[in-house]
């Protein structure tokens, strides 16, 4: 029979490449010395919001060592998903961004008395998420914190949460596990058989690597590695490309995408202009500024469209908008290398 993987809390527990971070944390209770804001950083698919739980679990134990004691009370009702003293604040439905009123409702329930006498937790997942007056809103909680409250952020991208709330928090970094050890983690919880296909296509992600499994991982990254240069020509089929990715691997396609996106901004980022680099090759600086930032808006539809397929929704919509506004930023690449 194959393992069948565990999730939230208990991922975080056996994810070995997270064992620095749960060592951390814990001496930081233990010593108590724990801040009053963490800032889990790290890219998609690695588990942040696994460790984001474990952290919440173990900050609202009352008997805690080097993990929460499973017993207590506290322990009880959070396995119950019914702890008074936590709240939990992200994306819903289609939405893009996290609004200043959710933002609001979850800072009045740190501001209240905690119901079991311990710390009030909550946790924001994904942090860069926050619109412009949610980030606002949050920044003045982290100025002046509830005593005894914990605020956990969780964040992909970095260069999307204010330097001001960043700087207010205690950053665990939460990075990528040496491939061997993903590898050997995605044998004993996956089973065994070769997992470097799925983790390549997760851009070394383990906890994306094993949403691919259910997929062909070879064949969806063949697929998938043919789709700029089909977006590329002029009469890409975009509503038929769309209509395939509801057929089979919806999420992953979405993460394919993102991990494409992310690296081409990475490439632009980090390579001076002008510059013949396989990102944007030969693009003056004004440029490749535009081309970067519209990939950051590709981004951004990629992400609602992961936040709605949470729920009920058009798969061939949500990739048709994605599609298309990747489709257009490859247009725009095209015109400047013709024009330069």
């Amino acid at each position: 029979m194959t393992p069948v993987p565990a999730t939230g809390y208990r991922l975080a527990e056996e994810a070995p490449w997270l064992a620095p971070a749960r060592e951390r944390v814990a001496k930081a209770i233990a010593a108590g010395k724990l801040p009053h804001a963490l800032l889990l950083q790290g890219p998609p698919g690695v588990g942040k919001a696994a460790l984001a739980d474990w952290i919440a679990r173990l900050a609202l134990c009352e008997a805690p060592g080097a993990s929460a004691c499973g017993s207590c009370g506290s322990c009880r009702q959070f396995e119950a998903n019914s702890h008074p003293d936590l709240a939990r604040l992200g994306l819903v439905e289609e939405r893009k961004q996290i609004a200043v009123d959710d933002v609001r409702e979850l800072i009045a329930s740190l501001t209240l008395k905690s119901l079991r006498g311990g710390r009030k937790v909550a946790i924001v997942d994904p942090a860069d998420a926050l619109n412009v007056n949610g980030a606002n809103a949050l920044l003045k909680t982290l100025e002046e914190p509830t005593p005894g409250s914990l605020l956990i952020l969780t964040v992909a991208r970095p260069e999307r949460l204010p330097a001001t709330i960043a700087s207010r928090c205690q950053r665990l970094p939460v990075p990528l596990p040496e491939p061997a050890v993903a590898q050997a983690w995605l044998a004993a919880v996956g089973g065994a058989g070769d997992w470097s296909a799925p983790l390549a296509l997760a851009a070394g992600a383990p906890l994306a690597a094993l949403a691919l499994a259910a997929a062909d991982a070879a064949g969806l990254k063949r697929e998938m590695a043919e789709l700029p240069a089909i977006l590329s020509r002029p009469d890409a089929d975009i509503v038929g490309l769309a209509e395939r990715c509801q057929q089979r691997g919806a999420a992953e396609r979405l993460r394919w995408i993102e991990n494409w996106v992310t690296e081409r901004i990475r490439r632009g980022l980090t390579t001076p202009a002008p510059d013949h680099s396989p990102a944007t090759p030969g693009l003056p600086a004004a440029a490749r500024t535009r081309h970067i930032q519209g990939l950051y808006g590709v981004l951004d539809d990629v992400r609602a469209a992961q936040a709605a397929l949470k729920g009920p929704a058009n798969v061939p919509m949500l990739f048709e908008r994605v599609l298309l506004r990747l489709a257009r930023e490859l247009e725009v690449l095209r015109a400047q290398r013709t024009r330069g």
